[in-house]
């Protein structure tokens, strides 16, 4: 008779692991903004998924984490 066994799941790496939140939300507001959308609360809210909750807490902070990726170094 043969039998089988549940494999142990495997472990993540943090490299795996989902972004933060804030970095998630960053992204999200660079590529509506190099698609020409204004970002706002509301845009964000309707554009991506998330609350409106989430964007009045790490909004601010994703934004200045947006606008320091977005600059571009001359050099």
């Amino acid at each position: 008779m043969i039998t089988t066994q549940p494999r142990p799941a495997p472990a993540i790496s943090p490299a795996a692991m989902p972004k933060d939140i804030v970095e998630r939300m960053a992204d999200k507001m660079l590529e509506m903004g190099m698609n020409g959308t204004a970002v706002t609360a509301e845009s964000l809210f309707e554009h991506s998924d998330f609350s409106r909750a989430e964007i009045k807490e790490h909004g601010p902070e994703a934004s200045d984490l947006a606008r320091s990726r977005a600059v571009r170094h001359q050099g």
